[in-house]
This record gives C-alpha cells, sequence and structure tokens, in this order.
C-alpha cells in the first residue's frame, strides 16, 4: 500500500500515459527558471525596440509602443557590421570546420589504434582542457607574431583549428561504436583513410553535428584572441566591433542594445533550431 501511495498518478489524455504528481511541481518551476534565465534578453530586445526617451524614463511602460525599428537600422549604418559579419563568418567557419575535423581524426587514433604512449598522450591532450587560455596567450601570440600573421585570417584561424574537448568527445563516442563494420570494410581492402570518412564518420553523426554547433557558438563569440591578434578595425570580427560601438554610444542604449541584438542573432538562430542535436551528441558517446 506504501509503495502505490508513493507512486500515486494521475490520468491524463494524451497518449493514455499517466503523469505523476511530482511532475506537476517541477513543470511549473521549470518554466518559471526558463522565463528568468531569458529574461536579459528580452529586455535587450524590446530597450533596441525603444526611443532613448522611453529607456530613461522609468515610468514609460515595458513594452514600447510604437516598436522603433529605425534603431536596428541606424546601429547597423553607424559602424561597419556588415564587414564585422563577413569577417566572423570566415574566421567561424573556417575554425569550426578544421576543429571538427582535427577533433574528429584524434579522437578516432585513440579509440581504434594501439600505439606506445596512448594513453599518455591522451591525458596530456586533456591537460589542455585544464589551463586557461590567459596562461598561454603570450607563446600563442608570439608565435603568430613570429609567423607574420598578425592582423591576417590565418593568424585568426589556425591556431583555432584544434580543440582538445572535441577530442575527448569523438574518443569516447568512437569507443561505444561497434568495430564489426569497420572490421567488414578492412576485410573488403578498404584503406584506413576510406574506412575512417567512408565508415566511421557517417556513423559518428550525431556526435560531429552536436560539436559543430557547440564549436560554432563558441568561436563566434571569442573576443580575447581575435582581440589579440587583430590590429585595424577592417580585420574586426563581431564582438570587437560592437565594443568600439559601445565606446563611441556609451548614452544611447537603445542603439547599444541595438547593435547587441544585431550581434546575437546567428546565435538565438543556431541555438533555437539546433538545441536537440546539441543535447543528444552530447549525451551520446559521452560516457562508456
Amino acid at each position: 500500500m506504501a509503495s502505490a501511495a508513493a507512486t500515486l498518478t494521475v490520468p491524463v489524455g494524451r497518449r493514455g500515459r499517466p503523469v505523476r504528481w511530482s511532475f506537476l511541481v517541477w513543470y511549473p518551476l521549470v518554466v518559471i527558471a526558463g522565463f528568468v534565465m531569458a529574461m536579459p534578453l528580452l529586455w535587450m530586445i524590446l530597450t533596441a525596440l525603444k526611443t532613448n526617451g522611453q529607456v530613461l524614463n522609468l515610468a514609460s511602460p515595458i513594452f514600447p509602443h510604437p516598436l522603433v525599428w529605425q534603431n536596428l537600422v541606424q546601429a547597423w549604418d553607424s559602424a561597419p557590421f556588415g564587414r564585422f559579419y563577413l569577417n566572423s563568418i570566415i574566421f567561424t567557419v573556417s575554425a569550426t570546420l578544421g576543429q571538427v575535423l582535427t577533433s574528429a581524426m584524434a579522437g578516432y587514433a585513440f579509440a581504434r589504434f594501439r600505439f606506445p604512449g596512448r594513453d599518455l598522450f591522451f591525458y596530456l591532450t586533456l591537460t589542455g582542457l585544464m589551463i586557461p587560455f590567459v596562461t598561454v596567450m603570450v607563446p600563442v601570440v608570439q608565435l603568430v607574431n613570429d609567423f607574420h600573421w598578425l592582423n591576417t585570417y590565418q593568424g585568426l584561424i589556425v591556431p583555432n583549428i584544434q580543440n582538445a574537448f572535441g577530442m575527448f568527445l569523438f574518443r569516447q563516442y568512437f569507443l561505444s561504436l561497434p568495430t564489426e563494420v569497420e572490421d567488414a570494410a578492412t576485410v573488403d581492402g578498404a584503406s584506413l583513410v576510406r574506412r575512417f570518412t567512408v565508415v566511421a564518420l557517417p556513423m559518428a553523426r550525431p556526435i560531429v553535428s552536436a560539436f559543430a554547433l557547440l564549436a560554432f557558438l563558441v568561436n563566434w563569440n571569442n573576443f580575447l584572441y581575435p582581440l589579440l591578434v587583430t590590429k585595424t578595425q577592417n580585420m574586426m570580427v563581431v564582438p570587437l566591433g560592437l565594443s568600439i560601438f559601445q565606446s563611441q554610444y556609451t548614452t544611447y542604449y537603445n542603439l547599444l542594445m541595438a547593435a547587441a541584438l544585431i550581434a546575437v542573432v546567428p546565435v538565438l538562430i543556431v541555438s533555437v533550431f539546433a538545441q536537440r542535436a546539441i543535447v543528444n551528441g552530447i549525451t551520446l558517446g559521452s560516457f562508456r
């Protein structure tokens, strides 16, 4: 009887499945937590569509009326956001593709090959996850300078084509995959490159898509490294351009929020449409 009382359920019409009382308690809490987390974004959007006088007037309504869409146009025209977007797209796409490729190859090697010092090299690579970038940024920038890559696309991209976290994710995922299909391809005469590109990599699509999306978000929002290796406005990415815009329009809060909204549009689009792939890719193969 005690067990039956502890698992008291309420019937619902959807698919005929019972719902526990705990669900009725936690669901509203999750909704409230989501609303609280979304409040800064909502506030930014509403502020971007107000006049500056409405922003400064505490008695003005929360929802602007009318909506001042001209703020977005004015913010875009006040700084070379077109160039910033182009630089960010080139940097983000190239760095993301490089990180996916190198992480997949390294993860596959650590998962499938047996060679002396494999575990040692793996753990040494993982130390990259525990070392903050600020502790190594001086030698990294010095190397970029020695190659004469400062203020160039290769200086932005090449040092960012590896990712220790991605290598770890791919290794764990490949360890969870059966080897029978790869063994059959080997018997049929497939080379190592063909086994990796035609057999293993297609089976790793969930982790490929998830890591690519995570890498895209991180690279798009990267501020510190581009700040160190770019000198001219012509090579700046969106986060750097936004900081310059902020220094010029410190008292125009509506324009500042409009510029911030312009900067986060790609992140919002990727986050909304790809959140399921991100969650599935992280949970699949992350533990063995």
